[in-house]
Order: structure tokens, then C-alpha cells, then sequence
């Protein structure tokens, strides 16, 4: 090898080992300048989940963020909602999050902004914003059939597409959806009542063991799980059960039991509601005393002991609404604290009271009577009544000829479905025995905060 060749190759070499160390050295200092912008920058969301089905249906359902870093301890203050709802917040090291205090609105774009978002060991910080859209709301009712045609079970939302059929049978009482299936009561084929479990898409149908020669009087769920409650009564007069309480499981055993008492003995109850976001329920036992009942332990805790009617449970399901001897009232159920609820005068009118539901802000709807100013006749409305002594007209028949029946509040306060009856003097019923309505019964359903009619079916039992 000549030296010239020798040092050409020694001066590639040094070239080499020059421009190699040049590169590394320009890495560190990318590297070292993406720590330190990294160091500086606060702590970045990585990912975020929220259940919106159940956002809608009940409060208390959490936003859960995760960060890509440990996460100091943040405020409510440093949370905005839009639209506002009121929220709560925990860390737990690099995940956040944000329980929404009330139900979500239907069909809503909302934003979750967090400002301030500090890492746990540094004090750089930053803000998270995340997006989500809540489904469109809608009511499943059912649509009876008259001289032998089939009864059917449809879904119609707020606005937008008419009605659509889930599901058909002849003899269709009653019904509650569970998941993608819904439970039916019909007549049995030996007189009183059946119960199925049915699969629209499939139409398979699974016979619920029910007790005999009972009548099935009315059925429901709980706000979550795949248990479902009913009362029934025998058909003799000297028979063992009177709207007792059973429960089946549509996931386990399609064998009924009955719901027992502190004393053993079964429940016998008139009315009965799901608190919302639990397992759990208020009945209305021996048309008297009013309970809760743990589905999940079997406790029975009393609530109120002289209950002349049941409404239900208010918005959020902080409170079971009442009648006792003194009125209207609210009692918390968890600190039995007893709220009376004086009805709002309408205009000038003093009202009779109906059913009644407390809203979450407060708010009340609630059915009234008016007479005229002869005494002569009275018109049944539904009022929004603001709970400080004064109400306005949500709902009243079209010339005030019809008459107003049940009505549904949605789980998050949004809509009310009422049902309704045309023209009360053309009342024709439908003959059946288990829940009996006019031939012409109707539900509209109603924006509680502009009084605006949404929708209007024919049909009842409305289901949210």
C-alpha cells in the first residue's frame, strides 16, 4: 500500500469519527431539549371515558381522564362544564376524575375544561380539554290493538323519526325493557297471568316462572341490573298472595320469589319505583308504611310510616315523594329530613294536587285540578311549579275536553311524557283487566324547561 493511499484512508477515518460524534452530539441535545420542554410542560391527557348511556339516565356517573404523568390534587374551581353542571373531582396519582352531580342532558355536545393541571413532582402546568356527545333521548311505549290484533311494544324519539316497532305479541298487559330484551305480561293460557322474556331481533320467548292463578298487577325494574319486580295477586278470593312482591332474575333462574320483610314475611305492596344509579327501591307496603329495599342484601329500611300515597322519587333519587296526613312532602332518604311541599297557586286559582314529582333543582311537576269560576266544571292540567308558591301551565288537553293521566319524568328532568285522553266524554275503555286505558289514550311528551309539545303518539305506558 503507498502512503499516499495510507493517508487518504486515515483522513476518512478522522472524517468519520468527526461527523459521528457530531450526530451524537446533536441527539443528547435534542434529547436533553425534549426532557427539558418536556420537564416544563405540564402534565398532558393521554386518554379519556365516560359511560354517556348512563350519563343520561342517572347522576353521579364519572368522566375518567388519564394523564401522562402523576397529577397534583385538583378543585372544582378548576373545572369548567359547558353547558354548566355541577361536578366533583378526585386524584388518584396519574388519573383524574370528574363525577357529574346531576344527569346529563339528552343530544348535548358537552366540553370538560381543566385549567391548572400540575404534575405531582413538578410545578409546571397545563390545561386539558376534552369533548363528548350525549345520545338523542326516547321514550318505548306500548301501543295496544283492538278486535284481536296484536299489541306492540315501539321506540320513538323526542324529535326527528316517527315511531319504530321493536316488538308484536297479542296480549301484551304490560312490559319493561331490560337491556336488549324486554319482559311481557299477558293473560295466561289457563286464566291469570304470564310472564315473558323476549329478544325482539330473535323474537325467542322464555317463560318466567310466575306464581298460579295469580294476576300480575303491575311490573318493573330496578335502575340497574337484570332483575325485575312485580306484584301479584291470587285469583280466589281466600288465595295465599295480595300484590305480593316478587323478584326474578332474567340473567340466573326464571323462577319468581317473593320479596320478604324484616319479619320474614313477604312485602305487600301497591306502587314501587327504582332509585336511580342504585340497586335499590321504594314500595309503598299495606298502602301505609314506605320503604327501601336493598336488592342486593335484602335490608328493608323504613322511610315513613303513615303514607297515604306514594309519588315516587325525586330527580337525582335523593328523596321519595309522599302523602301523609299533613300533605305533600319529600323525605331524604338518607337522613329521613322531611320537606313539606305546599301546592303553587296557578294565576289567582288555588289547585288540587295530583301526582307529583320533584326535579333535582327543586323544581316540581305535578298534576292539578282548576274549577271554574262557577264551580261548575274542572279542568286537569300539568303544571312546572317552582317551589317558592307559584305554577304555570306545562300541559292542558287541547279546549280542555280531554283528561290527564300518568306521567313519566325522564331520568335526567329533561322531558315529561304524559298520557292523555282526546276528549273525555267519548271514553271508551279497552276491556283489558291488567292496567285498563281508553281506546284513545295518547302520550305527548313535553320540554320541561320551554313547555314545548315535542311528540305526540298514540299509545301509553311510557318507559325512558
Amino acid at each position: 500500500m503507498s502512503p499516499t493511499s495510507s493517508r487518504r484512508e486515515g483522513h476518512q477515518e478522522a472524517r468519520f469519527h468527526r461527523a459521528f460524534r457530531g450526530l451524537a452530539l446533536i441527539a443528547l441535545l435534542a434529547t436533553v431539549t425534549a426532557l427539558a420542554v418536556y420537564a416544563l410542560q405540564g402534565p398532558r391527557l393521554r386518554q379519556a371515558a365516560i359511560d354517556v348511556v348512563r350519563a343520561i339516565d342517572a347522576p353521579a356517573v364519572s368522566l375518567r381522564l388519564e394523564s401522562d404523568r402523576p397529577v397534583a390534587p385538583l378543585t372544582p374551581e378548576q373545572i369548567q362544564v359547558i353547558p354548566e353542571t355541577p361536578v366533583s373531582v378526585s386524584v388518584s396519582d396519574a388519573l383524574v376524575t370528574v363525577v357529574f352531580e346531576t344527569a346529563l342532558r339528552y343530544d348535548t355536545d358537552y366540553e370538560v375544561i381543566i385549567s391548572d393541571v400540575e404534575g405531582a413532582t413538578r410545578p409546571s402546568r397545563s390545561t386539558w380539554r376534552h369533548t363528548f356527545t350525549t345520545p338523542a333521548g326516547s321514550v318505548t311505549y306500548l301501543d295496544r290493538g283492538s278486535s284481536g290484533q296484536a299489541d306492540r311494544i315501539l321506540e320513538v324519539g323526542v324529535a326527528g323519526e316517527p315511531p319504530r316497532e321493536l316488538y308484536q305479541a297479542t296480549g301484551i298487559d304490560l312490559f319493561v325493557p331490560i337491556g336488549s330484551t324486554f319482559v311481557t305480561v299477558g293473560p295466561g293460557p289457563f286464566g291469570g297471568s304470564q310472564m315473558n322474556l323476549v329478544q325482539p331481533v330473535t323474537d325467542d320467548v322464555q317463560r318466567l316462572v310466575t306464581p298460579e292463578e295469580t294476576r300480575i298487577d303491575t311490573v318493573f325494574t330496578p335502575a340497574v341490573g337484570t332483575t325485575v319486580l312485580f306484584t301479584a295477586t291470587s285469583l280466589s278470593d281466600d288465595g295465599p298472595f295480595d300484590r305480593t312482591l316478587f323478584r326474578v332474575d332474567t340473567a340466573g333462574a326464571p323462577r319468581a320469589e317473593p320479596v320478604r320483610g324484616l319479619d320474614g314475611e313477604p312485602l305487600r305492596v301497591t306502587k314501587a319505583f327504582a332509585v336511580p344509579g342504585s340497586d335499590s327501591v321504594v314500595a309503598w307496603v299495606d298502602d301505609i308504611r314506605v320503604v327501601q329495599i336493598d336488592l342486593r342484601s335484602g335490608l328493608v329500611l323504613p322511610l315513613a310510616e303513615e303514607a297515604q300515597e306514594l309519588w315516587g322519587v325525586s330527580g337525582g333519587g335523593g328523596q321519595v315523594v309522599l302523602v301523609d296526613i299533613g300533605g305533600s312532602v319529600a323525605i331524604d332518604i338518607e337522613n329521613l329530613e322531611e320537606q313539606r311541599l305546599q301546592p303553587g297557586t296557578l294565576g289567582t286559582r288555588d289547585v288540587f294536587e295530583g301526582q307529583l314529582h320533584v326535579l333535582a333543582d327543586g323544581r316540581r311537576v305535578q298534576t292539578v285540578v282548576v274549577g271554574n269560576e262557577r264551580g261548575t266544571d274542572f279542568t286537569s292540567l300539568v303544571v312546572l311549579d317552582d317551589g317558592q308558591g307559584r305554577s304555570q301551565a306545562l300541559y292542558r288537553t287541547p279546549g280542555d275536553v280531554g283528561s290527564i293521566g300518568r306521567f313519566v319524568v325522564s331520568p335526567n328532568d329533561q322531558y315529561v311524557a304524559i298520557e292523555t285522553t282526546p276528549d273525555r266524554s267519548t271514553v271508551t275503555e279497552d276491556g283489558r283487566e291488567v292496567e285498563p286505558r281508553p281506546q284513545s289514550v295518547t302520550t305527548v311528551i313535553i320540554d320541561i324547561d320551554s313547555g314545548e309539545l315535542v311528540r305526540s303518539v298514540e299509545g301509553f305506558w311510557p318507559v325512558w
